[in-house]
């Protein structure tokens, strides 16, 4: 006679076994931890460049449990020169943006990537690049 109950076992058992097995792994390590959350922000939402040369100084806000951090910017237009300067004791620091003739005049959209501490954080910032003043 077939009962509930070995009907249970038999389905219950090897779905309860095989999840143990996935969450070890082959190895039968643990879980994995994940990475720490971070975030990036800058002290404006938009920076103004001019044609000029003249550089801009923009306060970047990085929140990570690590000291340092790979900071990207992508989405630049040529002409545009970029850098990035950390303080002393975390990777908040300073972004530099400084415009040249080659630049063209107008609007974007670029992109900040900070790498720290094994996690990702990206946003989006609006630039402007003007003409030189006469």
């Amino acid at each position: 006679m077939f009962s509930f109950q070995r009907l249970l076992q038999a389905i219950l058992i090897p779905i309860v076994a095989g999840s143990i097995f996935a969450m070890t792994g082959c190895g039968g390590a643990a879980f994995t931890s994940m990475p720490p959350h971070i975030s990036v922000s800058l002290s404006a939402p938009s920076v103004t460049v001019s044609q000029d040369g003249m550089q801009v100084v923009v306060q970047i806000s990085i929140v990570s449990p690590s000291e340092t951090a790979l900071v990207f910017v992508t989405g630049l237009p040529g002409g545009i020169k970029q850098g990035y300067s950390p303080s002393d004791t975390n990777p908040s620091g300073v972004l530099t943006f400084m415009g040249s003739p080659a630049a063209p005049i107008g609007t974007y959209m670029p992109t900040i990537t900070v790498n720290s501490a094994g996690a990702t954080a990206s946003t989006q910032f609006t630039l402007v690049v003007t003409k030189a003043a006469t």
